[in-house]
């Protein structure tokens, strides 16, 4: 028994890593701490120090397998050997990787804060980019109105001086064309006028002419009634003979006839005083 705890504690020897040397690296390492980030010969001693307390690690644990191949009885003790130095090491390993951990975490935090502050810094320049491409374009679009409003200025005095000769134009073609019917007017009153008068000069000659031939007419008629009286009144006194002719008396038989006689002579006398007025 004293043979097999010999060869055990033989195999054992095979960790070649004393107690002694665990609590040395605890009493080199523990104290290692990475004052900020910053530190960077602190996080190069604390990754060295996790490094070589790693590489023990690790070299138990290949020393482990390898005692353990043995024999399972001998596995255990060598399981039991490791866990043992194993939970020695793994406060110093944790106690290691957290400073890692901690300087990795703040490197990281740092990075992103460089980031945000750059993706904040980058959206600022591009949002300021846009303001001033904004303002620009609002500086654009207000020299392009006072521009427009300048042309329609000029479109609407150029249309207004347009009118404006028009309405001239209109004005001395209107007076012209008053003129022109003025003198029109004038010219036809005038005519008007000439013709009126030659109508009543050619009226009153007329109406002279008709009265001289009338009283030449009239005087040729007298003349000529007192040259016919005679015969005139010799004719009207055949026509008083007539009306004062007597039907004699007759028979009913002959009365018709007698009174259509009657008639006779009367329309005889008045056909002869007919006669004897348009002599």
């Amino acid at each position: 028994m004293a043979l097999a705890t010999q060869n055990v504690e033989s195999q054992l020897s095979e960790f070649r890593i004393s107690d002694a040397a665990i609590a040395a690296m605890a009493e080199d390492y523990l104290p290692l701490v990475i004052a900020g980030i910053d530190d960077a010969d602190g996080f190069r001693k604390v990754h060295e120090a996790r490094m070589v307390v790693k590489s023990k690690r690790v070299e138990v644990e290949k020393v482990r397998k390898a005692l353990k191949e043995d024999a399972l009885k001998y596995g255990r003790m060598v399981d039991a050997e490791a866990k043992r130095i194993t939970a020695l090491i793994a406060p110093i390993e944790t106690h290691l990787k957290e400073q890692e951990d901690a300087y990795n975490a703040e490197k990281e935090r740092i990075r992103n804060a460089a980031r945000i502050k750059a993706e904040a810094e980058a959206r600022a320049k591009a949002e300021a980019e846009a303001a001033r491409l904004r303002a620009e374009q609002e500086a654009e679009s207000e020299r392009l109105r006072v521009e427009r409003k300048k042309i329609e200025a000029e479109r609407a005095a150029i249309e207004a001086e347009r009118r404006k000769i028009e309405a001239e134009q209109r004005r001395i073609a209107e007076a012209e064309a008053a003129k022109r019917r003025a003198e029109e007017m004038e010219r036809a009153q005038a005519e008007a006028a000439e013709r009126a008068k030659r109508e009543t000069e050619e009226r009153i000659a007329r109406q002279a002419a008709e009265a001289k031939a009338k009283a030449d007419a009239e005087e040729a008629a007298r003349i000529k009634a007192e040259a016919l009286k005679p015969d005139r009144e010799k004719l009207l006194a055949v026509a008083q003979a007539l009306k004062a002719m007597q039907i004699p008396s007759v028979s009913a038989a002959a009365s018709e006839a007698a009174e259509k006689v009657r008639r006779v002579i009367l329309r005889a006398a008045t056909q002869v005083t007919d006669i004897v007025s348009a002599l």
